[in-house]
């Protein structure tokens, strides 16, 4: 019975989908536009010198290439598997797109701490 309470019926489920569907689809346009920052983020290893940390910056930028997709798959899986049992999947949809940022985020600051004074 409290499994009924918590379904989503009606309009409120429409919305929920609809909008789950135009927050996922923006995060993937957000998460092209970074993979292309963290692409062209290679080349600032021609600043590094011989002080330069080879292994974190090639980790930073595999973390900042490869686990932000692959955190949107699996949030848009869950997402999708939230849609059809007719709960709220809104705020799965949110949370994928902010962790996906945040792992990106942690990723080019590996970079750039592998480079010492590094600066832009």
């Amino acid at each position: 019975m409290d499994d009924d309470r918590k379904r989503l019926t009606g309009s409120a489920r429409g919305w929920d989908i609809g909008i789950s569907v135009t927050v996922l689809a923006l995060g993937a346009v957000v998460l092209v536009i970074t993979f292309l920052v963290a692409l062209f983020g290679i080349m600032m290893v021609s600043a590094c010198s011989s002080e330069c940390s080879a292994g974190l910056f090639v980790g930073g930028w595999l973390i900042a290439m490869i686990l932000p997709f692959a955190l949107l798959i699996a949030g848009t899986i869950w997402a999708i598997v939230f849609m059809v049992r007719a709960r709220r999947a809104l705020v799965i949809a949110i949370a994928t797109i902010v962790v996906a940022l945040a792992v990106w985020a942690g990723g080019i600051s590996m970079m750039i701490g592998a480079i010492p004074g590094f600066t832009w």
